[in-house]
């Protein structure tokens, strides 16, 4: 996790449930990225989930720019679930 994830996470009362949302919406757009065919190996650090001032999660990533990756996540307290779609420009 990036610093700003871990900051974000151990913000809130229940941080392992935010990390785990991060991490599920880490690996859809990793999956989302790679299906794409354009890369074979994407390391999880190279892409980090902030949020806007609303609460909408945004991707950032450290790969190519012009890539456009959507991320929905949801959680109870104790599961998380997060799904990507690549966005081609």
């Amino acid at each position: 996790f990036t610093e700003s994830e871990r900051l974000y996470c151990d913000s809130n009362i229940n941080p392992n449930i935010h990390y785990a949302g991060r991490f599920a919406a880490k690996e859809a757009v990793k999956k989302a990225l790679l299906s794409s065919g354009i890369l074979d190996s994407i390391p999880l650090i190279s892409i980090e989930i902030d949020r806007k001032k609303n609460g909408e999660p945004i991707v950032n990533t450290k790969l190519k720019e012009g890539w456009n990756c959507k991320v929905s996540i949801s959680h109870t307290s104790t599961i998380a679930i997060a799904f990507s779609i690549y966005c081609f420009r």
